[in-house]
This record gives C-alpha cells, structure tokens and sequence, in this order.
C-alpha cells in the first residue's frame, strides 16, 4: 500500500452508481438514505462526463469514451445538482469517488481537437489506441510532459470544485506508475484522498490505497464457466495472503463490466455467495442494485433504467445485516485469514478469520442437497470444543475439533459462527 493508506479501508463498502441509469443526479440523491442504510461508506461515480460522438459505441455511448474531464454531462443535472448530490453524501457520512480515465480520451474530445500531440500515433500518423477493440478512443502519450500536468490540475478540479474524497482509476496499469505516484503527491495537501486502482498490478500500490481483486476473480468467473475449479478459487485467498497480507484488495462478485452473480449462481445459493464476500479480507464492492439480486445486467452504452421495485426485498434486508456484522465483528473487519481443507474441496470453502481472540468461522456449500462436511484445522485447534453464535439460524452452536484438528458440520447451504474467545 501507499505509505499513508489507512488500514481502516479494509473494512469499508463502496457503492458503484450508474448515475444515467438512475435518470440524473436528482433520482440518486433520492437513493442516498437507502444507499447509506445499506452500511455503505463510499458512494463511487462512474464517469459523469459527456460521452463523444464519433465512433460512439450505442445509442448513448460509453460512459467511458469521455469528451471532456472537466465538465458534466447535462442530461445527467447541472453544476449545482451534482454539487448537491456531494454535500448530501457527506451529510451522511459517506464519501464520494469519482471514477478518473486516464488512459484514454473519445475520438472527438475536445483534448484530442485542441492538443492532438498529447495521443499515440500508429505508423501512418493516425490516432489510435493499445486495445483495438475500444474503437470509441484513442490513448494519451506519456511522455508529455504538459499532458501529466493537465491531469493533475483536473483531479485538483473536482477535489477543489466539488470536494471530492477519491478517484476509482479506469485500467490504471495502462498508465505509467509515475504519473500516478506524481498525482497523488501533489493532491496530498487539498486532502486525505481515497485512491482506488482498477487493476490487479502489485506495483501499483506504490500509487494506490487498493487494487481489484481481478486475480481471484477471474478464476470465480471461470469457475462459473465451467473452466476452472473451486478449489483452485479458494487457493488463490491463500496464495494472497502470502504476497498481499498487508495489502487491501478490493472483493467483489460483480461490476458494471462483468454479468450479475444472481445470473451465475442459483437463487438458493447466492446468500453463500454474498457471505463469503463479506468473509473474505479486504474492501468490499457493491455494483447497483446488487443488494437486490437482480439479474439484469444494465446496459451502459445504450438507454437503460433502473427498477429496483421487482427486487428481493429480503435480500436487501439480509445484505444489510450482513455488511453490519462485517463491520462490528472484529475478526470480520481486520482479521487474519487462513483458507482451511476441507474433504470437499470441488464443492466448498471454508475460511477461518481471527482478531482479538475473537474467530469467524465460514463453510460454503455450494453443491446441492445436505452433506457433512470435515474441516481440517490444520494445527489451529486440537482437542476442543468451541462454543460459538450461529448468524445464519442465530442461535448457540458448539462444534469439537478432535485430536487430529478436525470438525464435521451437517451443511444444507453455509454457516457463519462466531466466538469471542478460541478454544474454550
């Protein structure tokens, strides 16, 4: 991590927001009390800016395919709209992040109009870009050094402008590391600035408070597929906390650039799912509607709308009790984690957090129909009996771990169980 990242991050919820499918600055801040009550704690933009034209991608474009960093786009509000919005959050507690696109601008930008020598250029002397599929950019050149600076003087912008907390960078490995380490330096002063890299890069923590969990992640997504295995998934929690211990990743089930979970997953597994989220070390994401397990994926190049009203209620409520323990369970917020075996390991996960003499233990089972599932403790405990809370039936529950350091649970879907002290 950054030298002065708080460790306080890693306990935190951050709300993605798709403010044009909300209709506008206005419908969001309407949301803001039910965002807030949701134990939400940073309230994350995605770009709020016009989108270009030319090569537009749909009907409305890629909120991504920027035309101009510092201005809004009208059809979202106006200047005092979103400075409301702003003051709104913070009267609640919360922080608001923007999302920074720095690797590249639209096609017709007016950076692109006025500073054509701040992008790259192919053989031929045209605009292009390092993806060919982002048709509907072109990528800056770095090595100017009058680019860097017009960056650096647009985040001081929305920071002085619109006192915003922080910056969820777009593909931020794209850009150089020094750019990044040079705006966060020189944005030290206006404030204690949250800094979130979208990218799994290591290096990049010189830069940045945290980076997305993209490293896991893409396994989940494969295992989903069918490409990968779930052990393999559970492995890579452990194979981070060898390299990442003092690190904050960012978890997460889903984004705006990946399909819904409630898509992937069965209805009657998808609280194993999203405890297993919060159960995990690190910062925690929540993309849009989310909470309510909705399957649709919003569409963000074309005309779409949120309907939160066909959501589950239920799960609204349980993601809710769920963030809150996440938050006042100290093994949950800040704790050690160790990824135990289990004697299933193609169909379950169990991991095993520790704090202040407190632990939460989680087992998933994400086959169908009831088993009894061993758990190997691996020198942790030995011959005793702990005597726990479970949150999923919240009742007392008292498991033995034997001589050889294992348990069995009867598990129709998960367990969540808490002590306050081990080995009782």
């Amino acid at each position: 991590m950054a030298l002065n990242t708080s460790r306080d991050l890693e306990k935190v919820v951050i709300y993605e927001v798709f403010a044009r499918a909300y209709g506008g600055f206005s419908n969001v801040e309407k949301d803001l009390e039910r965002i807030k009550d949701l134990g939400v704690d940073i309230v994350w933009f995605m770009p709020v800016h016009p989108t270009g034209v030319k090569n537009r991608k749909g009907t409305l474009g890629s909120p991504y395919a920027i035309r101009d960093y510092r201005t809004l786009d009208p059809s979202l509000g106006g200047d005092e709209d979103f400075k409301h919005l702003v003051r709104s959050i913070h009267d609640l507690g919360m922080k608001a992040m923007m999302d920074v696109v720095f690797n590249h601008m639209a096609t017709d930008s007016v950076l692109a109009s006025i500073h054509p020598e701040w992008f790259m250029r192919d053989g031929n002397g045209n605009p292009t870009r390092k993806v060919a599929d982002w048709s509907d950019v072109i990528d800056f050149d770095f090595s100017n050094a009058d680019l860097s600076a017009y960056l650096i003087d647009t985040l001081k912008f929305w920071v002085k402008t619109y006192d915003i907390d922080g910056f969820r960078c777009d593909v931020a490995g794209l850009v150089p590391v020094a750019f990044w380490n040079r705006a966060r330096s020189e944005l030290s002063g206006l404030k204690n600035l949250i800094w979130l890299s979208e990218s799994k890069d290591p290096y990049l923590y010189q830069a940045f408070d945290i980076t997305y969990d993209y490293d896991s992640y893409d396994i989940l997504k494969a295992y989903f597929n069918g490409n990968n295995s779930l052990s393999n998934y559970a492995a890579n929690f452990e194979y981070q906390k060898q390299i990442f211990d003092d690190h904050i990743k960012l978890r997460f089930l889903e984004n705006h650039d990946q399909e819904r979970i409630a898509k992937y997953v069965s209805q009657d597994k998808l609280r194993a799912w999203t405890t297993l989220l919060m159960a995990q070390k690190g910062a925690t994401l929540l993309y849009n509607g989310q909470e309510f397990a909705i399957k649709e994926r919003p569409d963000i190049f074309n005309e779409f709308h949120f309907d939160f009203s066909n959501g589950d209620a239920d799960f609204q409520n349980f993601m809710r009790e769920t963030i809150e323990l996440k938050k006042t369970t100290p093994s949950l917020s800040y704790g050690t984690i160790n990824v135990l075996k289990t004697d299933h390991y193609a169909s379950a996960i169990s991991i095993l957090r520790r704090a202040d003499g407190t632990l939460v233990l989680y087992i998933g089972n994400f086959d169908e129909g009831a088993v009894k599932i061993t758990v190997d403790f691996d020198g942790i405990f030995s011959n005793t009996y702990i005597h726990a809370f479970d949150h999923v039936k919240k009742i007392p529950y008292t498991f033995y771990v034997d001589k050889n350091g294992k348990a069995t649970f009867d598990l129709d879907d998960y367990i969540l169980i808490s002590a306050y002290k081990e080995g009782i």
